[in-house]
């Protein structure tokens, strides 16, 4: 889990990065929320493959549908989390759902990088 949470941090870190150097370049500008996405993806990873870790160590018989489940409700509590972003500042919805995709992405990836390789 240690590893996990070293390499989730340093992805968080390179995508900061990148995100500020792209607003410091004027690539584009950063959403008013931009905070608030990147904390939610990151604590939702860390929850999700830390309580995946957790069964695929005590129960790897059911593990593929707890993946599953994980996925669904990942998906549920993104749409509801961008759907009150998009409803609090609707004049950049597109630069909110841009970021959130892009970090969704990046972290899921991460994730099941971690999940596959059994070392959560």
């Amino acid at each position: 889990m240690l590893r996990f949470l070293a390499s989730l941090t340093a992805l968080a870190v390179l995508f900061l990065l990148t995100l500020w150097l792209g607003s410091i370049q004027a690539w584009w500008t950063l959403p008013f929320f931009w905070k608030e996405i990147i904390i939610f993806i990151f604590l939702t990873t860390t929850f999700i493959v830390y309580k995946l870790g957790q069964i695929k160590r005590d129960q790897p018989a059911v593990f593929v549908q707890f993946y599953l489940l994980s996925i669904v409700i990942k998906m549920l509590a993104s749409l509801t989390f961008i759907f009150f972003i998009a409803w609090k500042a609707p004049k950049e919805v597109t630069g909110h759902a841009a970021l959130f995709i892009t970090g969704y992405l990046l972290f899921t990836a991460l994730e099941v990088i971690f999940l596959m390789r059994q070392r959560v």
